[in-house]
């Protein structure tokens, strides 16, 4: 189904202008495509879902979830697609057929894209920027691919043409099928063979849209194709016939033990929380990013697991792979249960999992002052059973003054705001506990609970500095 834009005819422009001054040229481009949890940011900070055939104006934010992907198609015919866990924003969007008035300056704050310029590209390229954390891409061509790495930095390939990477050591062009990392906002890019990993959603294969169809929520119908599971042939002889019997064969997930991973976790029983932070030396165990259950000899020996139907390993997110020295993951166990030594069942247990930052690292930072992270990953918040959304969150903490730590958290169930303090990579206050990860406290990840009348709310947050 073909959108139609506004004619770009100059009288009829004047006199929308002078009818709605307000909304003239407000409308950047339509939702081509939507899977997942995709979200809209309005100027106002109103948070609303977008769907197939939804409208996208400058000054949105489009935030895609774990398993969230998104393709706009923009009025002067550009394309892009976002992945699973970005943040992409429509600083300014002006598309007048004037080259000297249009303009489509665009951030991406985290994830991954690919981007086909349009017109406004065309009719002056330099009106035509992408700005990363540490990079800006202007456009020598038509087409590019751009990626936050799990460390932090950037990868950028150009894909049809020629583009153009700058940051405050200089710039450096680049041809069609050239890659380069950029590791921060003032070390020249590196040239590299390696192209910026983009995540895929949790099915098995990429959705395929079927024609224009539509699902009971308003978005494109999805056909999920799922890799059959492996077969094996069993060949039984006797004296007078031959049988043959075919069997489906499962193989077990691969479970890898540590003793270097700390965790804070959050699960509910009859309305209230109890919530748990590992000490020194608790045994984990993982399926590929996925904590199945963990041992805290420090304390009591509680043991904490997953109980009843298991989730799907694909369902848990994480910062790297759980074998790297800065995996941060999350996740939610639909059910749980923990022994102390008495067994007590747990409802919704939310978690974060990392390998804490060491404690010769934060007392180097004592001296670095406030730092200001931004949120990268979360659990869907959860109250009385029910799934909700987080709006935002924020996290800020002051190394000067023994980690002072101060937190927002919006969701569609309240919203409230902690403080927390430690000496170490944990932290805790009175509705959150977490830890900071990575070199230099490159992360912070917490749990939370609170219940701001209707019953407790909880769930997992994962910010980066």
């Amino acid at each position: 189904m073909k959108h139609h834009f506004p004619l770009k005819n100059a009288t009829l422009l004047m006199a929308l202008a002078a009818a709605w001054p307000l909304q003239a040229h407000a409308l950047a481009g339509i939702a081509q495509f939507t899977a997942g949890e995709v979200n809209v940011r309005q100027t106002d900070g109103r948070i609303t879902s977008l769907a197939k055939g939804g409208n996208i104006d400058s000054g949105h934010a489009i935030v895609t979830g774990g398993d969230g992907r998104a393709q706009v198609r923009f009025t002067d015919g550009g394309l892009v697609s976002l992945q699973p866990n970005t943040e992409f924003k429509i600083a300014s969007y002006v598309d007048q057929n004037n080259p000297k008035e249009d303009r489509f300056l665009v951030d991406l704050l985290r994830g991954s894209m690919r981007a086909i310029t349009g017109l406004i590209g065309k009719r002056n390229r330099d009106n035509y920027r992408l700005t990363t954390t540490t990079a800006t891409i202007g456009i020598r061509g038509s087409g590019f691919k751009v990626g936050y790495n799990p460390d932090g930095t950037l990868g950028i390939t150009s894909e049809l043409d020629k583009i153009e990477v700058c940051n405050q050591s200089g710039c450096i062009g680049l041809v069609a099928g050239e890659s380069v990392r950029v590791l921060d906002s003032v070390t020249p890019p590196v040239r590299t063979s390696e192209q910026p990993k983009v995540e895929t959603p949790s099915t098995r294969k990429d959705p395929v849209v079927v024609g224009d169809k539509v699902n009971n929520s308003g978005k494109a119908e999805i056909v999920e194709v799922v890799k059959k599971p492996a077969t094996t042939t069993t060949t039984t002889t006797t004296t007078t016939t031959t049988a043959t019997t075919t069997t489906t064969a499962i193989a077990p997930p691969v479970e890898r033990t540590f003793t270097d991973i700390k965790v804070a976790a959050v699960g509910v029983n009859g309305g209230s929380a109890y919530p748990l932070s590992t000490g020194t030396g608790a045994t984990t165990v993982f399926s590929d990013n996925k904590l199945l259950k963990l041992q805290d000899t420090s304390a009591n020996t509680p043991k904490w697991s997953e109980a009843g139907t298991a989730q799907p390993v694909t369902s848990f997110k994480s910062v790297g792979n759980v074998s790297d020295a800065n995996f941060i993951g999350w996740g939610m166990w639909t059910t749980g249960q923990k022994e102390d030594p008495s067994v007590l069942s747990l409802d919704k247990v939310h978690y974060v999992a990392g390998r804490p930052t060491a404690q010769t690292e934060l007392t180097a930072l004592s001296y670095s002052g406030v730092a200001n992270y931004t949120l990268v990953g979360n659990t869907a918040p959860t109250q009385n059973g029910v799934a909700g959304t987080l709006n935002s969150a924020t996290f800020s903490v002051n190394f000067q003054t023994g980690y002072a730590i101060t937190v927002a958290i919006n969701t569609s169930f309240g919203n409230f705001t902690d403080s927390a303090s430690g000496s170490t990579p944990s932290f805790s206050g009175t509705s959150i506990q977490g830890m900071f990860v990575g070199t230099n406290a490159a992360y912070a990840g917490l749990t939370y609970a609170k219940n701001p009348g209707a019953g407790m709310v909880t769930g997992a947050v994962v910010f980066k500095k």
